[in-house]
């Protein structure tokens, strides 16, 4: 469905693609997310900022939520290319037209040129993600930047 001639239409119509996609994702980052903040919320550290009288709002989005973010993002960037490679299959089954279907149609073809730049595509889309999931790691948690 065109986007430009039904914008609600076309929401509608990824709505089990976009659902099939990251629903294993969501389920795998809050899994680490929550093993990590259940290590955090035993760890000494916050016993210590507790003692020290401070609200317990503010040591969850200070303490908590900082440190326990690390593991979860990591897992992000791991699911962005897992995603990646699903999109291929989604693709298919809900006969959509991307880059995994084009990969696939120019593989049976043997397209070289079209697949290398596919390859491509999905290569920069994997640094670019990486990249941005590392920044992001070193701006929430100040224990991870680096000093040059």
């Amino acid at each position: 469905m065109p986007l430009l001639s039904s914008p609600l239409g076309w929401a509608a119509s990824l709505a089990l693609p976009v659902a099939a996609m990251t629903v294993s994702g969501v389920v795998g980052v809050s899994q680490h997310v929550r093993s990590s903040a259940i290590t955090v919320l035993a760890s000494d550290y916050l016993r210590t900022r507790r003692s020290r009288g401070l609200p317990t709002g503010y040591l969850l989005t200070t303490t908590v939520l900082r440190n326990s973010a690390t593991p979860g993002l990591a897992a992000l960037a791991v699911q962005v290319v897992g995603l990646l490679g699903a999109s291929v299959v989604i693709e298919m089954v809900f006969a959509l037209p991307g880059l995994g279907s084009l990969a696939v149609q120019a593989a049976l073809r043997s397209d070289i040129p079209v697949i290398l730049g596919v390859l491509m595509t999905y290569v920069v889309i994997v640094v670019v993600v990486n990249l941005l999931v590392d920044v992001l790691i070193a701006w929430v948690n100040p224990k991870v930047r680096l000093n040059a």
